[in-house]
């Protein structure tokens, strides 16, 4: 078997293969996250029993001590908002700061960002899944920020908002799925105001010495990549866009640490008879990560943040 027969092994093509199709490749992004199976995978191995599912960055967290892994995607999520507030310091000082996350997922990012900084006015979630959406929507009103949480079902690609709308356009590794990352980033850069800020993390095609073509493309058909591009690519999409001072910064050491530790957590919930998961999902997960580790340091793909400024 391949090297790229193998990564495509376990994933099924009529569900996730790249079809070149609008409606069915949203219908697969749908597939992959929205299903309660999926969504209890995600909160037990990414947000440690939380609705945090977005990888972590590492800096000072021990993947063993408890908790690890949401501390992780916390610090990442205030790590991303922190550096694009620094390309908008006046706007802190406001009274009316908002900012929207594309492709929220369960909202996690906008409930801790919006709990711990009390300058923001309004979060807005846009996101695909309904079920995620209902999480989220469920969560801010328990968490009481139910007035400065607003959750809408659609996508990044045509957001439901008015030009010049937001403080900052975030979004948490969401942006891999979009059917036309210049789509996408010229619709971040619509509903963002002048002056504002973009930040995105996601991953990106890796440019590994002895990565096949044939290996890049396969990953990306079978994990609902349509638009798979490099970190220069993305930042020449992102410029071609509108923004400004569009700049990667690679944080590939990251992901990999996510990855590994997301594998021994697997480990430990088949250990344990799979805690309502079902088996075959996570041996399905077991070998897929194990691929991804080694898709890392083979050069695969990279992970990092790319930001930029709106001219005013």
């Amino acid at each position: 078997m391949s090297t790229a027969e193998a990564i495509a092994a376990h994933i099924d093509p009529d569900t996730y293969g790249k079809s070149g199709d609008l409606s069915k490749h949203m219908e697969g992004v749908r597939k992959q996250y929205d299903t309660k199976e999926k969504l209890e995978f995600y909160s037990q191995v990414m947000g440690d029993g939380t609705d945090n599912i977005h990888f972590g960055k590492w800096d000072n967290i021990d993947i063993d001590e408890p908790g690890a892994y949401g501390k992780a995607s916390e610090q990442m999520s205030d790590w991303m908002f922190n550096l694009a507030c620094e390309l908008v310091p006046d706007r802190k000082e406001t009274k009316d700061f908002s900012y929207v996350d594309l492709g929220s997922g369960t909202g996690a990012a906008a409930l801790r960002l919006t709990e711990v900084n009390s300058f923001i006015t309004n979060a807005t979630c846009l996101n695909l899944c309904e079920e995620q959406n209902d999480r989220a929507t469920k969560s801010a009103a328990e968490k009481g920020l139910g007035e400065r949480i607003k959750v809408v079902t659609g996508t990044y690609e045509d957001c439901p908002f008015d030009d010049n709308s937001f403080d900052i356009a975030f979004s948490q590794d969401a942006f891999v799925h979009a059917f036309s990352k210049l789509k996408a980033f010229s619709e971040a850069f619509r509903v963002t105001k002048p002056g504002g800020a973009f930040i995105f993390c996601d991953l990106m095609c890796g440019d590994g010495p002895d990565v096949s073509d044939e290996e890049l493309a396969t990953f990306a058909n079978t994990n609902m990549v349509n638009d798979w591009l490099s970190p220069e690519q993305n930042v020449k999409a992102c410029t071609e866009a509108g923004w400004t001072e569009a700049t990667f910064v690679d944080l590939t050491k990251d992901i990999r640490l996510s990855f590994q530790l997301m594998l021994k957590k697997v480990d430990q919930i088949l250990e344990r008879g799979g805690d309502g998961i079902g088996l075959d999902l996570l041996e399905t997960y077991k070998k897929n990560l194990t691929n991804r580790i080694t898709q890392v340091d083979r050069g695969v793909f990279k992970w990092g943040v790319v930001h930029g400024k709106k001219p005013l």
